[in-house]
């Protein structure tokens, strides 16, 4: 009796799906009527897409006449853990790869905009920052995304120009606001002696553990990594010789 009322729980709930009257349904099988009609009844109340629109008296008159067909269920009818049973091999059979496969994916879809819309609030929101920042790492991370992405050489150029000057620029606030923060920038080297350089413009200090790469001249291309003091005095770290 248990497989026979599974599948006509799971036929009377997908012919409700379909929009066939609960009457009708019954009536193809009246030998389980009594049985069946409490629950399909309930399925039809959880089916109710808008069950927020449903006024007050009408839920009730609902509630009423399903405790009402529940008091008239006959002695003789399956068990609870029969139904228990019956309800959960329904929700097997509907649980197909296909529809854990959907659900996945939707999941998936969700995760990825969610944090796709996190990574554009946090670019735009580090857009000004400057060494030491909370969101300056951001910033980073953001244009090495667009350096990587980018697959012509000719605007990789262009963008690694742009991003220079942005570092430049960030110097500049720096030391208007008399900030300590490592930083870092290319530029020509425009004069030099055995302590002071000045490149592009800035005055680079040469301390006796500083690491030059290559044999930088004046009017070469250099990458300078360093210290910029609270005294507006960068120190260098390491100055490389652009090839």
């Amino acid at each position: 009796m248990t497989d026979r009322f599974e599948s006509i729980l799971d036929e009377g709930i997908s012919a409700l799906q379909a929009g066939v009257p609960l009457d009708e349904i019954l009536a193809e099988v009246p030998e389980y009527a009594a049985e069946l009609r409490p629950l399909l009844y309930a399925a039809l109340l959880l089916a109710d897409p808008n069950p927020k629109l449903v006024p007050a008296e009408r839920k009730a008159a609902l509630h009423a006449e399903y405790m009402a067909q529940i008091a008239e269920l006959p002695p003789v009818h399956p068990s609870f853990g029969e139904k228990l049973r019956a309800v959960q091999s329904v929700i097997k059979r509907r649980l197909t790869p296909k529809m854990v496969l959907n659900d996945l994916l939707t999941v998936s879809i969700t995760v990825i905009l969610t944090l796709s819309m996190a990574a554009l609030v946090l670019s735009y929101a580090a857009r000004d920052t400057i060494p030491g920042d909370l969101l300056y790492g951001v910033k980073q991370i953001t244009e090495g995304v667009q350096l990587l992405l980018t697959t012509d050489d000719a605007r990789q150029l262009e963008l690694q120009n742009e991003f220079n000057q942005r570092r430049l620029a960030e110097i500049d606030q720096l030391v208007k606001q008399k900030r300590a923060a490592v930083v870092n920038f290319k530029g020509t080297l425009e004069t030099k002696s055995s302590t002071l350089w000045v490149v592009e413009g800035h005055t680079v200090f040469l301390p006796v553990d500083v690491n030059i790469r290559g044999t930088p001249e004046e009017g070469d291309q250099v990458e300078v990594v360093g210290l910029l003091r609270t005294n507006n005095v960068l120190v260098a770290d390491t100055i490389s010789k652009v090839e």
